[in-house]
């Protein structure tokens, strides 16, 4: 009921825009905006450039994920690492990620090396220090219990450390994902590589046509949802307990 409310009231604000808006805004009625929606994802071509935009965005995560992970360990698992190498992670969290196109497209060109790569760094802070902040939050007993047992470092981390700290990390993970999104159709808009809803974008500005940049809007918005629902889904299947005790 109150997603409904949220949604009608962006609806009015919408076409409330549309009337009585700023005439350079261009905002379009929801008439002719769900119409302009209909026609693009049907437009040929539109279905490749989203699957181009969400492959970049999985592989993304995929890395972002993977060095969190280690990283994220190993930091939180010695007070000395951090210490000793945490200030250059420090240094760069604030700095966007669109800072580094630039220097990602001289350095790996145009294409989907430097999508996935730029898309990656921008969304991996989330997971990262979700990953360090759980790792500290493992049971010291937990960690007795299973050096009693015999566990070594690795089937500690594995038995112990990762199921303790998992939540934390799929919390990183819905906010990372999305994020990844975000960033990845700005490197195909900035790099004007052609291919994704980078491409539309770019097509849509040569062109002038200001509906199709807001219906694209529109389904990059959709699109971040569907993201952000199968993030949640994986979590509560990942950690079922996570959400049982949230209960």
């Amino acid at each position: 009921m109150a997603r409904g409310l949220g949604l009608a009231a962006l609806a009015l604000i919408v076409q409330a825009l549309a009337w009585w808006g700023p005439r350079r805004w261009a905002v379009p009625g929801l008439g002719r905006l769900a119409s302009q929606v209909g026609e693009l994802v049907t437009a040929e071509g539109f279905a490749t450039a989203a699957l181009a935009t969400v492959t970049a965005v999985v592989m993304a995560v995929v890395a972002g994920l993977a060095a969190a992970v280690v990283i994220g360990i190993a930091f939180g698992s010695s007070r000395l690492a951090y210490r000793a190498f945490g200030l250059p992670f420090e240094i760069l969290r604030p700095v966007p990620a669109v800072a580094f196109i630039p220097l990602a497209i001289l350095a790996l060109g145009q294409g989907r090396t430097m999508e996935v790569a730029v898309g990656a760094f921008g969304c991996w802070w989330p997971m990262l220090f979700n990953t360090i902040y759980g790792v500290g939050q493992v049971d010291s007993q937990a960690r007795d219990a299973g050096r009693v047992l015999g566990c070594g470092r690795f089937a500690l981390v594995a038995r112990v450390v990762l199921p303790s700290m998992l939540p934390f990390l799929m919390a990183g993970l819905r906010t990372a994902a999305p994020l990844a999104l975000i960033i990845v159709i700005g490197a195909e808009y900035l790099a004007s590589a052609g291919h994704g809803l980078g491409g539309v974008l770019i097509q849509a500005t040569s062109t002038g046509d200001i509906d199709v940049l807001w219906a694209t809007a529109v389904l990059t918005g959709v699109l971040g949802i569907l993201i952000g629902a199968v993030v949640a889904l994986a979590s509560r299947l990942a950690c079922p307990w996570a959400a049982e005790q949230a209960r």
